[in-house]
């Protein structure tokens, strides 16, 4: 089984190096529960590279994402069997049709989070499964520039990265309980160091998003990707955090 490291390691040969260490991270977490029961939905799924990396040529039923989103470019990945948009509330979906749902990291941005979650609720089968990952309140004290700058550099941050809900684990939990789907399984992830870290990359990765922009790619050179300290990376993302201080959770979620 690949570990954080080699999935960081495949990330950043084809997206920025901040994304790479955190979605690395997460599709490593995500090996634990594999295989995931069909059909699977996969809510806000973007450009579909993370499915890809994650799940390999065992394709998701459904990717689903806005159409300001990147979801047209999920074509090229293969990672879906069929791609639909939608207004991202409501899932154009009959109750009860999907075994399994993944939100990754979309949470912690919609606006109305207890219809999205409604929502998710709705178009599981009974005994449905749903994967989500959040970040979560305490991301905020591990901003290294919060360290420099303060409470400005924090909210400017959290503007910057359209962080609507950062919730604390209580909180998440509260949250998915009231929407009627009841975690059964709770990993934490991103502490102190994995925080400052990945708000270093962020700079760091102002070449990929200048790349993206003018030829529509996010790495040049996937060769050049070897430079990074992969090891030291994957090491500060594995760091062992507690529930009330990570900054990252991943919930297992069962509809009850």
């Amino acid at each position: 089984m690949q570990d954080t490291k080699d999935y960081i390691r495949i990330y950043a040969k084809a997206r920025p190096v901040f994304l790479s260490v955190l979605r690395g991270k997460e599709a490593a977490l995500y090996q634990q529960f594999l295989p995931l029961k069909h059909p699977i939905l996969d809510v806000g799924c973007g450009d579909g590279f993370f499915a890809s990396v994650t799940f390999g040529t065992k394709k998701t039923d459904v990717g689903l994402d806005t159409e300001e989103s990147r979801i047209r470019e999920a074509a090229a990945t293969a990672a879906y069997k069929k791609i639909v948009t939608y207004d991202g509330y409501t899932i154009p979906f009959p109750n009860r049709s999907f075994q399994t749902v993944i939100i990754n990291s979309v949470l912690e941005h919609v606006d109305d989070l207890p219809r999205v979650l409604s929502e998710v609720k709705r178009v599981l089968k009974p005994n449905g499964v749903c994967y989500a990952t959040v970040m979560a309140a305490p991301w905020e004290r591990y901003l290294f520039g919060s360290k420099i700058f303060g409470n400005g550099y924090t909210r400017w941050m959290k503007k910057k990265q359209v962080h609507v809900n950062l919730l604390s684990y209580g909180e998440w939990k509260q949250a998915f309980v009231r929407a009627g789907l009841t975690p059964t399984a709770t990993l934490p992830y991103l502490g102190p160091s994995a925080g400052g870290l990945l708000d270093i990359l962020h700079y760091v990765s102002l070449p990929s998003l200048i790349s993206y922009m003018l030829t529509k790619r996010w790495v040049l050179w996937p060769g050049g990707t070897g430079i990074y300290p992969y090891s030291r990376f994957a090491s500060a993302m594995d760091e062992p955090v507690s529930r009330d201080d990570a900054g990252a959770l991943f919930f297992v979620l069962k509809r009850t």
